[in-house]
Protein backbone atom coordinates (compact mmCIF):
# COMPACT_ATOMS: atom_id res chain seq x y z
CA UNK A 1 0.00 0.00 0.00
CA UNK A 2 2.86 2.40 0.67
CA UNK A 3 3.87 1.80 -2.71
CA UNK A 4 1.01 2.37 -4.12
CA UNK A 5 0.31 5.92 -2.47
CA UNK A 6 4.32 6.83 -3.55
CA UNK A 7 3.41 5.65 -6.83
CA UNK A 8 0.15 8.00 -7.22
CA UNK A 9 2.00 10.76 -5.47
CA UNK A 10 4.68 10.85 -8.15
CA UNK A 11 1.98 10.12 -10.74
CA UNK A 12 0.34 13.57 -9.46
CA UNK A 13 3.37 15.04 -9.06
CA UNK A 14 4.66 15.11 -12.49
CA UNK A 15 0.86 15.09 -14.29
CA UNK A 16 -0.43 18.31 -12.65
CA UNK A 17 2.94 20.43 -12.13
CA UNK A 18 4.19 20.11 -16.24
CA UNK A 19 3.37 22.28 -19.50
CA UNK A 20 5.22 22.19 -22.60
CA UNK A 21 6.23 25.48 -23.68
CA UNK A 22 8.28 27.21 -26.64
CA UNK A 23 10.05 30.63 -27.21
CA UNK A 24 11.57 29.59 -30.18
CA UNK A 25 10.68 29.85 -33.84
CA UNK A 26 10.22 26.84 -35.77
CA UNK A 27 11.71 26.07 -39.07
CA UNK A 28 9.04 25.86 -42.02
CA UNK A 29 10.53 22.33 -42.95
CA UNK A 30 9.42 21.24 -39.36
CA UNK A 31 6.30 23.39 -39.69
CA UNK A 32 5.48 20.64 -42.52
CA UNK A 33 6.32 17.96 -40.11
CA UNK A 34 4.05 19.30 -37.36
CA UNK A 35 1.64 19.46 -39.53
CA UNK A 36 1.24 15.87 -41.12
CA UNK A 37 1.10 14.26 -37.25
CA UNK A 38 -1.35 16.94 -36.28
CA UNK A 39 -3.18 16.35 -39.34
CA UNK A 40 -2.62 12.17 -38.32
CA UNK A 41 -3.64 12.75 -34.91
CA UNK A 42 -6.81 14.22 -35.83
CA UNK A 43 -8.47 11.69 -37.62
CA UNK A 44 -8.60 9.43 -34.42
CA UNK A 45 -10.85 9.83 -31.38
CA UNK A 46 -8.33 8.47 -29.17
CA UNK A 47 -5.57 5.82 -27.79
CA UNK A 48 -4.45 3.10 -26.33
CA UNK A 49 -0.79 1.48 -25.27
CA UNK A 50 1.13 0.19 -22.62
CA UNK A 51 3.52 2.52 -20.97
CA UNK A 52 7.07 1.11 -19.38
CA UNK A 53 7.45 3.89 -17.14
CA UNK A 54 11.27 4.02 -15.08
CA UNK A 55 10.96 6.65 -11.91
CA UNK A 56 14.92 7.53 -10.96
CA UNK A 57 15.51 9.25 -7.21
CA UNK A 58 18.80 9.46 -6.38
CA UNK A 59 20.42 6.06 -6.92
CA UNK A 60 16.88 4.11 -6.79
CA UNK A 61 14.83 3.01 -9.48
CA UNK A 62 11.20 2.37 -8.89
CA UNK A 63 9.44 0.51 -12.60
CA UNK A 64 5.77 0.44 -12.83
CA UNK A 65 4.37 -0.85 -16.21
CA UNK A 66 1.06 0.39 -17.37
CA UNK A 67 -2.17 0.42 -19.90
CA UNK A 68 -3.41 3.84 -20.67
CA UNK A 69 -6.20 4.81 -22.50
CA UNK A 70 -7.39 8.28 -23.86
CA UNK A 71 -10.65 9.12 -25.46
CA UNK A 72 -10.92 12.16 -26.93
CA UNK A 73 -11.38 14.79 -25.43
CA UNK A 74 -10.81 14.52 -21.73
CA UNK A 75 -11.06 11.06 -20.88
CA UNK A 76 -8.07 9.23 -19.51
CA UNK A 77 -7.42 5.44 -17.84
CA UNK A 78 -4.19 4.66 -16.51
CA UNK A 79 -4.29 1.21 -15.00
CA UNK A 80 -1.42 -0.52 -13.23
CA UNK A 81 -0.09 -4.19 -14.61
CA UNK A 82 3.07 -4.21 -12.78
CA UNK A 83 4.30 -4.25 -10.14
CA UNK A 84 2.50 -7.46 -8.62
CA UNK A 85 1.29 -5.89 -5.35
CA UNK A 86 0.04 -2.62 -7.48
CA UNK A 87 -2.00 -4.68 -10.23
CA UNK A 88 -5.30 -3.78 -11.25
CA UNK A 89 -4.90 -0.44 -9.31
CA UNK A 90 -7.27 2.47 -11.75
CA UNK A 91 -6.66 5.86 -12.18
CA UNK A 92 -9.38 7.09 -13.95
CA UNK A 93 -9.98 10.94 -15.38
CA UNK A 94 -13.10 11.54 -16.74
CA UNK A 95 -14.60 15.18 -17.61
CA UNK A 96 -13.40 17.54 -14.16
CA UNK A 97 -13.14 14.49 -12.00
CA UNK A 98 -10.10 12.28 -10.95
CA UNK A 99 -10.77 8.55 -9.36
CA UNK A 100 -8.15 6.03 -8.25
CA UNK A 101 -10.04 2.97 -7.94
CA UNK A 102 -8.04 -0.52 -5.53
CA UNK A 103 -9.41 -3.71 -6.19
CA UNK A 104 -8.25 -5.32 -3.28
CA UNK A 105 -10.75 -2.75 -0.97
CA UNK A 106 -13.30 -2.69 -4.52
CA UNK A 107 -13.67 0.86 -3.92
CA UNK A 108 -13.41 4.15 -5.78
CA UNK A 109 -11.60 7.29 -4.42
CA UNK A 110 -12.01 10.55 -5.66
CA UNK A 111 -9.24 13.03 -5.83
CA UNK A 112 -11.21 16.23 -4.70
CA UNK A 113 -8.22 18.56 -4.66
CA UNK A 114 -7.40 17.23 -8.57
CA UNK A 115 -10.15 18.08 -10.86
CA UNK A 116 -8.20 16.80 -13.55
CA UNK A 117 -5.25 15.11 -15.17
CA UNK A 118 -2.67 17.28 -17.02
CA UNK A 119 -2.25 15.84 -20.42
CA UNK A 120 1.02 17.37 -21.37
CA UNK A 121 2.53 14.55 -19.41
CA UNK A 122 0.43 12.11 -20.90
CA UNK A 123 1.37 10.97 -24.76
CA UNK A 124 -2.00 12.15 -25.94
CA UNK A 125 -1.20 15.88 -24.38
CA UNK A 126 2.03 15.70 -27.06
CA UNK A 127 0.07 15.49 -29.77
CA UNK A 128 -1.81 17.85 -28.90
CA UNK A 129 0.98 20.35 -28.13
CA UNK A 130 3.42 19.68 -30.72
CA UNK A 131 4.26 23.12 -31.75
CA UNK A 132 5.68 24.16 -29.12
CA UNK A 133 8.55 21.86 -29.66
CA UNK A 134 12.08 23.86 -29.08
CA UNK A 135 14.03 21.37 -31.40
CA UNK A 136 12.73 18.86 -34.01
CA UNK A 137 15.55 16.12 -35.55
CA UNK A 138 16.17 12.94 -36.49
CA UNK A 139 17.38 9.83 -34.70
CA UNK A 140 18.71 6.07 -35.84
CA UNK A 141 17.68 3.36 -33.07
CA UNK A 142 17.85 -0.40 -34.11
CA UNK A 143 17.59 0.29 -37.52
CA UNK A 144 14.30 2.16 -37.26
CA UNK A 145 14.49 6.38 -38.06
CA UNK A 146 12.54 8.86 -35.21
CA UNK A 147 11.57 12.12 -34.93
CA UNK A 148 12.59 13.43 -31.80
CA UNK A 149 11.13 16.52 -29.95
CA UNK A 150 12.51 19.14 -27.40
CA UNK A 151 10.87 21.02 -24.96
CA UNK A 152 11.01 23.28 -22.20
CA UNK A 153 9.02 22.77 -19.05
CA UNK A 154 6.36 26.10 -18.27
CA UNK A 155 6.31 25.19 -14.49
CA UNK A 156 9.68 23.64 -13.94
CA UNK A 157 11.73 23.11 -10.99
CA UNK A 158 14.85 21.47 -9.96
CA UNK A 159 13.72 17.93 -10.78
CA UNK A 160 11.74 18.70 -13.72
CA UNK A 161 12.99 20.99 -16.12
CA UNK A 162 13.09 19.61 -19.69
CA UNK A 163 11.49 16.59 -21.88
CA UNK A 164 12.41 15.10 -24.89
CA UNK A 165 10.11 12.86 -27.12
CA UNK A 166 10.73 10.09 -29.82
CA UNK A 167 7.95 9.06 -32.19
CA UNK A 168 8.55 6.96 -35.50
CA UNK A 169 8.72 8.62 -38.29
CA UNK A 170 7.05 6.40 -40.75
CA UNK A 171 3.49 6.06 -38.47
CA UNK A 172 4.02 9.03 -35.62
CA UNK A 173 3.25 6.28 -33.22
CA UNK A 174 5.64 7.20 -30.11
CA UNK A 175 8.42 5.20 -28.90
CA UNK A 176 9.78 7.21 -25.35
CA UNK A 177 9.44 10.12 -22.98
CA UNK A 178 12.52 11.03 -21.17
CA UNK A 179 12.73 14.16 -18.38
CA UNK A 180 15.35 15.98 -17.26
CA UNK A 181 16.06 17.60 -14.01
CA UNK A 182 17.65 20.85 -14.30
CA UNK A 183 21.46 19.62 -14.70
CA UNK A 184 19.87 17.25 -17.47
CA UNK A 185 20.16 14.35 -15.48
CA UNK A 186 17.44 11.39 -16.52
CA UNK A 187 14.83 11.67 -13.43
CA UNK A 188 11.90 10.13 -15.74
CA UNK A 189 11.75 7.36 -18.62
CA UNK A 190 8.76 6.07 -20.78
CA UNK A 191 8.59 3.47 -23.14
CA UNK A 192 5.79 2.55 -25.09
CA UNK A 193 4.29 -0.63 -26.85
CA UNK A 194 1.65 -1.75 -28.54
CA UNK A 195 0.46 1.49 -29.57
CA UNK A 196 -2.59 2.22 -31.08
CA UNK A 197 -5.17 5.00 -32.35
CA UNK A 198 -8.55 4.78 -31.94
CA UNK A 199 -10.48 5.35 -34.75
CA UNK A 200 -13.96 4.86 -33.07
CA UNK A 201 -15.79 4.91 -29.35
CA UNK A 202 -15.61 1.31 -28.99
CA UNK A 203 -12.50 1.32 -26.29
CA UNK A 204 -14.35 2.34 -23.33
CA UNK A 205 -13.16 3.51 -19.92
Amino acid sequence: MKRLLLFILILMVLLTSCNFSSKEKILYKDKRVLSKIEKTYEKYNGYKCKANIKIISGETESIYLIEETYNKPNKYKLEILKPKESKGIIILNTDDKVFVEHPSINQSISLITIKSLNKQMLIGGFYENISKSNTISTQGINNEEYLTFEFKLEEKNKYRDSAKIWIEKKNYTPYKLNIFDESGALQVEITYENFKFIRNLKTKL
